[in-house]
C-alpha cells in the first residue's frame, strides 16, 4: 500500500518524480507495483522538465480518474478562466486580476460539489442545498460569493449555447449581517506604534512589513480608499497638490476615474515614512520587499500577526482593542466624516451617488439631529 507523501509536491496520486544529476523523470506506479510510464528530460533543460511534468500529471490524472471530463461543470470552469485570461486587460468584460485570483480559490469547493455534473443537470434546489450546507459550516457570506461565481460561469456557458437556463438566476442568497466595526483612532495608533517598535527591536528588514501595513491602513483612512487602491498605489500618484488615487471600481462602459486627495501634514508624513523604509525602489508606495504589491494572502498573513501583537500589548496595558482590517478603514473614515458633517462624501469615496455610501459605509450607531423647534 502506498503511503501519504511526506512532503506534498502537488503531484497526483501514484506519480513520482526523480531528480538526478543528469536527468529528471516522472513515473507512474500501478497498484500491482509495475511502472505504467516514465517521462524523462535533461536536468539542465528547465523548459523540457516543465513540459514532461505537465504531460505526466495529465496522464496520471487520467489513470486515477481525476481528469476533467468534457461537457462537465469542471470543464466549463476551465474554459471560463481561460476565456478571462485571454481577454485584453482593458476589456470591459475582463475581471480584475485580483478578482480572478480570488475566483480561482472560490472555484475549488464548487468543483468538488458540481464538477462532475453536466451544467444542465444543476437545478435551483442544488444551489439552495449548497448555500444551506456552507451556511451550516459557518460560511454563509463566502457561500454567497461562490454561488455568484457559479452563476457567472453558467452564464458564460449560456452564452456558448451549452444551457438554456441559468439555475442561479433568482436565487435568494444567505442573509448576512453587515460588518459594523468602526476603528477607534487609538486602535490605529497602537497598530502603528507596535509595528514601529517591532522593527526597531528586531532590527530586521522583514519586520518593516508591519510598518508598511500599518501605514497603509492609516493612508486608507486619510484618503477614504479601498484596500486594493492602497496596496496598489504607485509612486507616480504623488504630486505637488496631493495624491491621485485611481477609483478601483467602476461600472461597465464607464471611463477610469481618479480622485485627488490634497495634502495634509498627516498624509504627507505617512507617505514619506512608507517611502523611506522601502528596501527597493519600488513602483508601489506600500509594496513588499520585492517591490511588488502584496498579494491578498501575503497581506493577510502579516496583518494577522500585527493584530495579534496589538492584542497582547493592549491586554498588558489594560486598554480596549478589537481586531480590525484594512477594509474597515474606508467605512471608518466615512463614519467620522459623516459625524463632522462632510457634504462631499461621494467625492471622497469616488462613488457616483450617495446610496452605497449611506447604506454600506456609514456605520454610525447614533445620529445627531436638532430639535424641530
Amino acid at each position: 500500500m502506498i503511503g501519504r507523501r511526506k512532503s506534498p509536491d502537488g503531484l497526483p496520486f501514484r506519480l513520482y518524480p526523480r531528480y538526478g544529476k543528469h536527468k529528471v523523470s516522472f513515473a507512474y506506479k500501478l497498484p500491482n507495483g509495475k511502472w505504467a510510464f516514465r517521462l524523462s528530460a535533461p536536468a539542465q533543460n528547465k523548459e523540457a522538465i516543465a513540459e514532461i511534468r505537465k504531460q505526466a500529471i495529465e496522464r496520471a490524472e487520467a489513470l486515477n480518474g481525476d481528469a476533467i471530463e468534457p461537457g462537465t461543470v469542471a470543464a466549463l470552469f476551465e474554459r471560463y478562466f481561460k476565456w478571462q485570461d485571454e481577454m485584453p486587460v482593458d476589456s470591459e468584460m475582463r475581471k480584475a486580476q485580483i478578482t480572478l485570483d480570488e475566483n480561482e480559490r472560490e472555484s475549488k469547493p464548487l468543483i468538488k460539489v458540481f464538477g462532475k455534473l453536466a451544467p444542465t443537470a444543476i437545478k435551483p434546489k442544488h444551489v439552495y442545498g449548497y448555500l444551506d450546507k456552507r451556511a451550516s459550516q459557518g460560511a454563509p457570506a463566502k457561500a454567497n460569493k461562490e454561488i455568484a461565481l457559479l452563476s457567472a460561469v453558467l452564464e458564460y456557458g449560456r452564452r456558448r449555447g451549452e444551457l438554456e437556463v441559468n439555475p442561479c438566476r433568482g436565487i435568494k442568497y444567505n442573509p448576512t449581517r453587515p460588518r459594523q466595526k468602526v476603528v477607534q483612532l487609538h486602535e490605529l495608533d497602537l497598530a502603528i506604534e507596535i509595528a514601529r517598535s517591532r522593527r526597531s527591536t528586531d532590527g530586521k528588514e522583514s519586520t518593516s512589513a508591519y510598518v508598511i501595513a500599518a501605514l497603509c491602513a492609516k493612508a486608507a483612512y486619510l484618503t477614504v480608499s479601498r484596500p486594493t487602491e492602497m496596496r496598489e498605489l504607485r509612486r507616480q500618484a504623488i504630486g505637488d497638490a496631493g495624491v491621485r488615487v485611481p477609483v478601483g471600481k467602476r461600472k461597465g462602459g464607464h471611463m477610469q476615474r481618479e480622485k485627488l486627495v490634497e495634502w495634509s501634514p498627516e498624509l504627507r508624513s505617512v507617505i514619506d515614512e512608507a517611502l523611506s523604509i522601502q528596501r527597493t525602489t519600488s513602483l508601489y508606495i506600500f509594496g513588499n520587499t520585492s517591490g511588488q504589491p502584496y498579494t491578498r494572502s501575503g497581506w493577510n498573513t502579516n496583518w494577522s500577526r500585527l493584530m495579534t501583537y496589538c492584542e497582547e500589548e493592549a491586554k498588558k496595558r489594560e486598554i480596549a482593542f478589537e481586531r480590525f482590517t484594512l477594509a474597515d478603514m474606508r467605512p471608518t473614515a466615512v463614519t467620522d466624516r459623516s459625524d463632522e458633517g462632510d457634504e462631499r462624501l461621494i467625492d471622497a469615496t469616488g462613488h457616483s451617488d450617495e446610496r452605497m455610501v449611506r447604506t454600506v459605509y456609514d456605520r454610525r450607531r447614533q445620529r445627531k439631529v436638532r430639535a424641530t423647534r
